[in-house]
């Protein structure tokens, strides 16, 4: 269990971030519309799965990683992207429904965060308007990162552990 000072809310086992250095990922995405925390992740998950095997492109390595790309108090929320993404380390060609990108390096601040995905919003939002609020940090014009560190399928929903990368300049 974590100490209270080591965490930035006394709701949510949220902890104090680290600031990270990420190289840019070349990955494998899969993206769906619709209302965050309402989109059908499952099924991004496993179509984006099936491709990495199809295609061979299983490595040690492999991050799981979740972007949403639109701000949803200003974005309709049918027009609210979130990319499924898995980092791949050789060449592959695009599918029907599964491009290959690159996702940028840089600068961000990390949060480990223990708990429901169900918790999401929540968390957001202590992060950024109770956290980040006061503390100077100039953001970069760049997707908030989660990177999912065990799988939800196999593991207690209280147990669950994410990192979420804030990008920063």
């Amino acid at each position: 269990m974590l100490l209270k000072k080591e965490r930035i809310s006394s709701e949510l086992d949220i902890k104090i971030p680290k600031l990270i250095e990420r190289t840019k990922r070349k990955v494998a995405v899969y993206t769906t519309f619709g209302e965050y925390g309402k989109q059908d992740y499952i099924s991004c998950w496993d179509k984006l799965w099936k491709f990495i095997q199809k295609n061979k492109l299983f490595n040690m390595r492999m991050e799981f990683l979740g972007l949403y790309l639109d701000d949803p108090t200003t974005t309709p929320s049918e027009k609210c992207r979130f990319d499924a993404c898995i980092t791949i380390n050789k060449p592959a060609e695009e599918a029907d429904e599964i491009k290959i990108k690159e996702i940028e390096g840089g600068k961000y601040l990390m949060f480990l965060y223990t708990g429901s995905y169900e918790n999401f919003g929540r968390v957001y939002d202590i992060i950024y308007n109770d956290y980040l609020e006061d503390k100077g940090y100039k953001y970069r014009e760049a997707p908030w990162l989660e990177k999912y560190l065990n799988n939800p399928s196999k593991t207690e929903p209280k147990k669950l552990r994410t990192e979420i990368y804030i990008p920063i300049e």
